[in-house]
């Protein structure tokens, strides 16, 4: 019986778009998850109104400066994804990462610019026909930034069922804390369980989490790997990436322990492509996704769904 379906992440490559699409077919993936196309922060080919507010203090956004509300550039990313057979599985929100979503509250200028990034990516995703959107919540450890991303979070849980998008949420918590914000939220919302973010975190040991976390919490799983630095020690800042089970991130025990749950559905790599390195024999983006595509296929038991893909 087919369980699986392999996907990747659009920023994974040094490519976004169609040409990110178009890799990630060639590597032998079925679904992507897009980004928000960098919103108004980042100088990303597609956004009209790039302006560094936040080092000058200033807003001085532009109306067509969030790309994926742009109906040219919808029809398009739509028309990549069928040409490269490749199902858009949903949007994560990168933009929200550059906003200060765990530093401001909704009262202040940023916390309004972060429910607006918001509603517009679930917009966005519900003209597209795209069923999620994951909204990255890391670094809620204090009171005030628990609280501040929390309230995010019920405002995009609300705006997910208004436009009927299913909301994820991404967060580096322990495992006891992330089943309370599913609970707050009544379980309208799910989690889209990075396996790396746990070590890096120090928030607990990612297999375990998975056990602990199971079906009734985590939505879907994206897996990453790293390389120890000189002390034995997996960190953010100095661990170098890796291809899938090539690294020190306890990707193969995560795997192990995503099969005990009794998961069916995605399973995304989320290495960086990108990363010069990784190309230390040379290889370009789409031999090393080829890799890990391989990879996947061998933790998961060749278990991927192969055409039925509504019924994940």
């Amino acid at each position: 019986m087919e369980m699986f379906r392999f996907g990747t992440c659009e920023f994974c490559f040094p490519i976004w778009g169609r040409f990110a699409m178009e890799a990630a077919h060639e590597a032998g993936f079925h679904g992507i998850q897009i980004t928000d196309g960098g919103g108004y922060l980042q100088p990303h080919p597609l956004n009209n109104g790039f302006v560094e507010y936040e080092r000058f203090g200033l807003d001085l956004r532009r109306k067509d400066s969030y790309p994926l509300l742009d109906k040219w550039v919808q029809e398009d990313s739509l028309a990549a994804a069928q040409a490269s057979d490749m199902e858009i599985t949903g949007i994560y929100l990168y933009l929200l990462n550059h906003q200060g979503f765990v530093k401001f509250s909704d009262l202040t200028p940023q916390g309004e610019q972060c429910r607006e990034t918001i509603h517009n990516a679930v917009k966005a995703a519900a003209q597209m026909g795209i069923p999620s959107v994951t909204v990255p919540a890391f670094g809620m450890f204090g009171v005030g930034q628990h609280t501040y991303a929390l309230k995010k979070l019920e405002y995009a849980v609300e705006v997910g069922e208004e436009y009927g998008v299913q909301i994820y949420i991404s967060t580096d918590m322990s495992a006891d804390r992330q089943k309370e914000v599913v609970e707050h939220l009544h379980g309208r919302a799910k989690l889209d369980f990075c396996t790396i973010d746990p070590i890096f975190s120090n928030s607990g040991a990612a297999p375990k989490m998975i056990q602990s976390l199971g079906g009734n919490y985590i939505g879907r799983y994206r897996l990453r790997d790293a390389l120890a630095d000189r002390e034995g020690v997996v960190t953010r800042e100095e661990s170098g990436p890796a291809l899938l089970g090539q690294g020190d991130g306890c990707v193969q025990a995560c795997s192990a322990s995503i099969l005990q749950t009794g998961y069916r559905g995605w399973i995304f790599s989320e290495t960086p492509y990108y990363s010069q390195r990784l190309r230390r024999n040379g290889e370009d983006c789409v031999c090393l996704a080829r890799q890990d595509r391989t990879a996947l296929e061998n933790m998961f038991g060749g278990k991927e769904r192969g055409e039925q893909r509504g019924e994940i």
